[in-house]
């Protein structure tokens, strides 16, 4: 089924799961795909990108983590948040199985969730995924992420928003999300990023590879939050198919016309 995106209309819900309050974004009729969202970044923010892979034959859901209104504990890292994303998914598509795409730390939680429950998942897509600790530090010389200081990522953070600015109009709604939700909430915006930094999905992926789920793992040139050697050795990991593509680290929702038949492609086959 292929719908018209013109008509397709977003819609907002939430469920209770353990307890949290979930809100969360749907479109579209089909096969299932549950987009795990970024740090901090809301659903709102990847709507186009979710309607433009609608538009193909798919229903997809975006689930909301991380920022206050979501009542979601994130004391237990990484491995409690696929626990609640995975209950969060047999509440909304049942017994069927689903389409698990990951962006940057969403990546880490669907790896998590997808060595756990191999069986619920089809396709398994990773976008700018943390997981992988590998990283060249300034000095040139290999090291990890979790050494990486947070400065360093503050300041990748930073590069990448000017670098995502200079082509197209979506920083300005980042910049206004991460904000708000700092000024409301600074202490778990903080524990997140450290969540983020410490990852490492090693164990995880030596499962998945063993698995045999097909799985396809993107990157961006000019991402400097993930650098390209977490990337290799995440796809290498993973023994999956991977893509390195022109944009930075928010690629997924700022190039959704690209991202849509990209991913949908893969999905279908």
């Amino acid at each position: 089924m292929v719908l018209d995106v013109a008509r397709e209309s977003i819609k907002f819900a939430s469920i209770e799961v353990r307890g949290a309050r979930v809100p969360f974004l749907e479109v579209g009729v089909g096969e299932n795909v549950l987009l795990v969202p970024g740090w901090s970044l809301s659903p709102r923010i990847y709507a186009e990108s979710a309607r433009r892979l609608a538009c193909l034959g798919f229903r997809i859901v975006v689930p909301e983590l991380y920022g206050s209104s979501a009542k979601v504990d994130l004391g237990g890292g990484v491995e409690a948040l696929a626990e609640l994303v995975s209950e969060f998914a047999r509440e909304v598509f049942g017994v069927e199985k689903f389409h698990l795409v990951g962006h940057s730390l969403g990546g880490a939680i669907s790896m998590a969730l997808g060595a756990s429950n191999p069986e619920s998942i089809s396709k398994l897509v990773l976008v700018n995924s943390i997981g992988d600790p590998s990283w060249i530090d300034r000095s040139g010389s290999p090291s990890y992420l979790a050494k990486r200081s947070l400065n360093d990522w503050a300041g990748a953070f930073i590069v990448d928003m000017k670098r995502t600015r200079e082509r197209n109009r979506y920083v300005p709604q980042v910049v206004i999300e991460s904000l708000s939700e700092f000024g409301r909430n600074p202490g778990r915006v903080i524990r997140c990023a450290l969540m983020a930094r410490g990852v490492d999905m090693r164990p995880e992926m030596a499962k998945l590879a063993g698995a045999g789920l097909p799985i396809l793992v993107l990157w961006t040139k000019d991402d400097v939050v993930v650098p390209r050697e977490s990337f290799l050795g995440l796809a290498e990991g993973l023994g999956a198919s991977r893509v390195e593509l022109e944009g930075s680290h928010g690629w997924i929702f700022t190039s959704s016309e690209q991202f849509s038949a990209l991913v949908g492609e893969f999905l279908l086959t």
